[in-house]
């Protein structure tokens, strides 16, 4: 949809400041792209004795809200006083009174789009590699941002990104003022900062997951190495599923393959999965390719947040077309995804999640379409990426303890692991190279 169609949202009063007097907590609504799962919800309640007016998307079912697109509507419609929006994350701290100090600086006729400004260092494939760089900011979401535009793309990935590049429009719009008290770590002089995660209680036993690899037979002496040198020592269960069999890599199981698409492939391990964390009482199926490297420490600590007994998928969200009658959310598979035995289950035994066709791309359907029918709502967790360290920001990685990257195109994953996960792990204990009984 062209933005012709969407000139109404620039008059939108998402931060649009007034000359008014002093500028009251009523004033302001705080948007949380809140989740359903319960502790999402719980952190995002926290949130609710910030100001008077306060919009937990989860509560308003409101179909790809995340995208912020969605809202512009709802949040007219229900708050057509309101002088300022403020859309955050339910792990985002918030001073109420330094918040208003900093709008206060912005009352006038004019529009205003600020927050935490973040920068690409190169083009990235997160952002389709666009050369924009430095020269479009786009805000740190768990920061907090204010804004007064509104994109839509076939493809969702990083929706504060997209945001940008709509309301900058090729430099005929409006640039993203970088305000110092919209913060990534926590300082005395924050109006907002993202909150340092905390697990919910010791972490899970290692025993307790089990890891699907996707590999096959070309990448066992390239990828492999690399995997088994750096984060698999530390998992208990795991798996290289693959298209042929090698007596040189334990582990290995033997499912159907494709070039590409991989929906057979996926299911065949869903099912593999199914039977043996039934007959081992294995709470979690982790699935990731041959080219991501995990901390299975924070894994661990991450887990003790949501309950094996209920049908969890977590991982990094996407979306196709989510604002569009036939588009969909979708956990995408690079980055790892983490689903609990209860949802294993009811992905093979509800009739509703065979592949269309072998080569049908494998997250997308099983982990994205499967999901809508069987009516479960994908977990996001910005601690999954599905691409490298130096395809984010620097500013967006400093406030948080990553899980997972994906693809060692032009790096070196043994040198990535050893910056970013080799300390965390280091508190576990090596397990052998030796075939599992699994």
């Amino acid at each position: 949809m062209g933005s012709s169609k969407w000139c109404f949202t620039i008059n939108f009063i998402i931060l649009l400041g007034l000359v008014s007097s002093a500028l009251e907590p009523a004033d302001i609504v705080i948007v949380v792209l809140s989740q359903t799962d319960g502790y999402h919800q719980a952190h995002a309640n926290l949130l609710k004795d910030t100001p008077p007016n306060f919009f937990l998307t989860h509560e308003h079912n409101i179909h790809g809200s995340w995208t912020i697109l969605p809202l512009i509507l709802p949040l007219f419609d229900k708050y057509n006083q309101a002088k300022w929006f403020l859309f955050c994350l339910d792990n985002t701290a918030i001073r109420l009174n330094k918040l208003i100090k900093v709008l206060s600086r912005f009352q006038s006729k004019q529009k205003f789009f600020i927050g935490h400004a973040l920068y690409d260092q190169e083009p990235t494939v997160i952002h389709h590699f666009a050369d924009q760089t430095k020269q479009l900011k786009y805000p740190n979401t768990v920061s907090g941002f204010v804004i007064n535009g509104f994109p839509e793309n076939d493809f969702s990935i990083d929706a504060s990104y997209e945001l940008s590049k709509f309301i900058y429009n090729s430099g005929e719009g409006i640039r993203l003022i970088n305000v110092p008290e919209f913060c990534v770590v926590s300082e005395k002089n924050c109006a907002t900062f993202p909150k340092v995660f905390h697990s919910c209680s010791s972490s899970i036993s290692r025993e307790n997951i089990f890891i699907a690899i996707k590999t096959y037979d070309k990448n066992h002496s390239t990828r492999v190495p690399k995997i088994i040198k750096t984060w698999t020592k530390y998992a208990k269960n795991f798996g290289f599923f693959t298209n042929k069999a090698d007596v040189m890599l334990p582990h290995s199981i033997v499912v159907p393959d494709t070039s590409e698409g991989h929906c057979d492939k996926t299911y065949a391990i869903l099912e593999y999965a199914q039977k043996i964390m039934s007959k081992n009482k294995i709470y979690w199926l982790v699935i990731t390719d041959d080219d991501t490297l995990i901390s299975v420490a924070r894994l661990t600590r991450l887990l003790t947040c949501y309950n094996p007994k209920n049908l969890v998928a977590l991982g990094e969200r996407y979306g196709f077309r989510v604002v569009s009658s036939d588009g969909f959310e979708y956990l995408t598979g690079g980055a790892g995804v983490v689903l609990s035995a209860p949802l294993v289950d009811r992905i093979i035994t509800s009739g509703a999640c065979e592949c269309p066709s072998s080569t049908t791309p494998d997250d997308m359907f099983l982990f994205g379409k499967c999901f809508a029918r069987i009516k479960v709502k994908p977990i996001h967790s910005e601690l999954f990426h599905q691409a490298r360290p130096s395809d984010y920001a620097l500013a967006y990685l400093a406030s948080q303890e990553p899980v997972s990257f994906h693809k060692f195109w032009m790096i070196d994953p043994i040198k990535m692991y050893e910056e970013w996960f080799a300390e965390a792990d280091s508190v576990l204990e090596d397990i052998p190279f030796l075939r599992s009984d699994l």
